[in-house]
């Protein structure tokens, strides 16, 4: 698509309120099934520790394996806000079918299979569209992208509250009919306001479709969440299932990379580089969700006198610090590019590393030095190390598309962005399962609280060098990335 003619002006596009609406809904159902999968597997279905990790990995991978599908469709098929609005409607239909209070598996893996598939047709939506609102070299990228990412943690914040309280109130089926009319609220403002990403489609999205197109649309979804709900019976299958799939989207890349001209290859190239580097951060970032969920369960003090604090709030913490984090980032960006002294995003990606292994490194010392008899840290290390982490996702994981749209030729933006999810974050995912079994304890050891904090304080201080070493090796390349993209 053509650029748009450069503008002097720093007012957002109006799109940005778009995307960020839609995908703060979509993020608050999809963090409240993430923040309770490896809780229920262990509570609800009695898994050990190292299946809980596996079905949080084979879930969080596949779910970030069908956005490069979705970013396909999306440029070369379907059209981009066809795929927004299909996607927010079928991980709504997962939702409802996980509020229905049965212990069923097969309604459980259905419902998986739903999220996996609709998260993956709507996650690359938002930010296409967000992207080709903007110039070449735009100097609002980077603070448009970090609000974006704030919008999205507001859902976060939200799920972490919600999936807390009305599990501990009602059980484990009652956050998901939350999830679900979050989702419908999304539907809804995309209807009203779909016009403000008027011009901004690709060429599919354009063209009209005929009712024999919505079939195969509709089928091929059926289809899908069908394969997917019965990979995730089996996680041996879904991993094996998600290498091939994996190589066969790296295939349809590569081709689509090569018959560009030569100065495009190389930007795809760079862009490949930070994406792989950005593995390093997925594979920390996913922790939150499996070994330091149970390392919270375990040997966090989590009472105020007679009250438990729910687990899950503490997850809350990273979108409570992205919220408070954001609008300074922003604003420092824009301060920063005054003087033509903002940090190129080679710099940011390896400093977003260094800051979670930062985390990691609050972790392990506070395991090994400020413990109490009890065998328990004190809840306010958490929120040290999950600001570290919250500050590190915010050059990072939220510049990723940023990076993408900065560097990437706009043909190929929906298709990097796929490449995006599928290899920094789906393979990171999938990973990190193999990761978090550093601190997985065993069933006899699970209530020797004594015991489970040295096998936590060991395991993050290995996290914490993975991190610092990758960082140090990020910050070396930089600035062989930045003269290669011409950024």
């Amino acid at each position: 698509m053509p650029r748009r003619p450069k503008t002097e002006h720093s007012k957002q596009p109006r799109v940005l309120c778009l995307a960020c609406i839609t995908a703060m809904c979509e993020r608050f159902g999809y963090y409240i099934i993430g923040f309770l999968l490896t809780l229920i597997a262990k509570n609800v279905y009695k898994f050990s520790d190292d299946q809980a990790f596996a079905l949080f990995a084979v879930f969080t991978a596949l779910g970030y394996l069908t956005p490069a599908i979705g970013g396909y469709l999306a440029d070369k098929l379907v059209g981009i806000k066809r795929c927004l609005a299909l996607g927010l409607a079928l991980e709504g239909m997962g939702y409802v079918l996980l509020a229905i209070p049965t212990t069923n598996t097969m309604v459980f893996h259905i419902a998986l299979g739903a999220i996996i598939v609709g998260a993956g047709i709507f996650k690359t939506a938002p930010t296409n569209l967000l992207g080709r609102a903007y110039d070449d070299n735009d100097p609002r990228i980077d603070s448009g992208f970090t609000l974006y990412y704030m919008g999205i943690n507001i859902g976060s914040l939200g799920s972490s509250l919600v999936a807390g309280s009305m599990q501990s109130a009602y059980g484990w089926h009652m956050p998901f009919v939350f999830a679900a009319v979050g989702l419908f609220i999304g539907v809804v403002w995309f209807v009203f306001f779909k016009h403000h990403a008027k011009g901004l489609s690709s060429p599919p999205g354009k063209k009209l479709f005929t009712l024999m197109r919505w079939a195969a649309v509709l089928g091929g979804m059926i289809a899908a969440v069908a394969l997917f709900a019965y990979l995730m019976s089996d996680t041996h299958i879904a991993n094996i299932c998600f290498y091939i799939g994996s190589t066969a989207v790296l295939i349809v890349i590569a081709y689509e990379t090569f018959i560009g001209p030569r100065e495009e290859i190389v930007r795809i190239g760079v862009c490949m580089a930070l994406i792989v580097m950005a593995i390093v951060f997925f594979l920390l970032y996913f922790q939150l969700y499996t070994s330091m969920e149970l390392f919270i369960s375990r040997n966090v003090d989590r009472f105020v006198g007679s009250y438990e604090i729910p687990t899950v709030y503490f997850l809350g913490l990273n979108g409570l610090w992205i919220i408070t984090l954001s609008p300074l980032y922003a604003w420092l960006y824009k301060f920063l590019q005054r003087d033509d002294r903002d940090l190129s995003i080679t710099t940011k990606f390896p400093m977003g590393i260094l800051l979670i292994g930062l985390c990691f490194v609050v972790l392990n010392l506070a395991c090994a030095h400020f413990s109490d008899h009890l065998g328990r840290i004190s809840p306010w290390w958490m929120v040290l190390s999950l600001f570290f982490y919250s500050a590190g996702e915010l050059l990072t994981s939220a510049l990723g598309v940023a990076m993408i749209t900065r560097i990437a030729p706009p043909r190929m933006y929906g298709i990097m962005m796929g490449s995006w999810y599928l290899i920094a974050t789906a393979l990171a995912a999938d990973l990190s399962g193999q990761v978090a079994k550093l601190a997985s304890i065993p069933a006899k050891l699970q209530h020797d609280v004594h015991a489970s904090l040295g096998i936590y304080g060991s395991a993050f201080g290995k996290m914490a060098m993975i991190g610092i070493l990758a960082a140090v090796i990020g910050f070396l390349v930089s600035p062989l990335l930045k003269r290669a993209a011409k950024i």
